[in-house]
């Protein structure tokens, strides 16, 4: 069963899809959170291949719109995330009112990773695990690694010649190359790295890089340093030659076996119940 519509977050309507196996349901359901600039898609449409995936293992799923975002009502927050945050834990409270729900695994990429982090840290949720890809951290060398990369991005794309024609010719987006490489520099003050002095809910979590991420090698070091300082039980696997985004396909089916292992077997490690 697919149901969509809209549930309440402040002021805002936050649009959602929920979907459930019509038989033998979880006690855990998934939500998904994307990315900034996002939507519920997933990049690539990755959270609905997953969200399929999962349907047919048992798991309902939710996925939705943060605030300002795809259908979803109001403004897009920036860089602060008190707005996403607030949101996360709305979708938390609204799926939890659905049919044999009695916890949740949060899936989140990139900033929606970040928001997940803050937000099991800040409200006390019913969260039994987290799957975080790509969580990033901001620091300076987290940001001249990304510039670097780009910049050697447009650089290979310059000795093709049908680059260089639509250079030639007008049709390459200028503005659009110099706002990737402006973003890439603006990481190293684009996320807090306060750590939390407490944990509201503390879980089991996933942390997943590509390993051509130019943010992962500082990440994963921060995470897991704040995992150990307040005793959050993790691990943390690297995609091989993966990018933040994880577009390819193989990259994307190795994602999904990595969290149906998680969810099947990697949260009993830590003593938690399998359902």
């Amino acid at each position: 069963m697919t149901e969509q519509g809209y549930f309440q977050s402040g002021s805002n309507k936050l649009f959602y899809t929920y979907s459930n196996p019509s038989e033998q349901i979880k006690k855990t359901g998934i939500i998904f959170v994307h990315a900034a600039n996002g939507s519920r898609l997933g990049p690539h449409r990755m959270f609905v291949e997953l969200a399929h995936r999962l349907n047919n293992l048992g798991f309902a799923t939710m996925r939705f719109d943060l605030t300002g975002c795809g259908d979803s009502t109001g403004m897009v927050c920036g860089d602060d995330i008190k707005s996403d945050i607030k949101d996360v834990a709305a979708a938390v409270g609204f799926f939890m009112s659905k049919p044999h729900m009695e916890s949740i695994c949060l899936l989140g990429i990139s900033r929606g990773a970040r928001v997940i982090f803050s937000t099991i840290a800040r409200h006390q949720i019913p969260v039994k695990s987290a799957i975080l890809l790509s969580t990033p951290v901001s620091t300076a060398k987290a940001a001249a690694r990304s510039f670097s990369i780009r910049l050697r991005e447009y650089f290979h794309k310059s000795k093709d010649y049908k680059n260089i024609k639509k250079l030639l010719t007008g049709r390459v987006n200028i503005k659009q190359v110099m706002k990737t490489l402006t973003t890439a520099l603006a990481l190293s003050r684009r996320y807090s790295k306060s750590g939390n002095k407490t944990f509201a809910s503390k879980c089991p979590i996933l942390f997943i890089y590509g390993q051509n991420d130019p943010t992962a090698t500082d990440s994963k070091s921060f995470y897991s340093r704040v995992c150990r300082q307040h005793n959050i039980p993790h691990e943390c696997i690297i995609i091989r030659q993966a990018n933040h985004s994880f577009f390819h396909y193989k990259w994307k089916e190795q994602i999904s076996e990595q969290v149906e292992t998680w969810l099947k077997k990697g949260v009993n490690r830590y003593g938690a119940e399998n359902e």
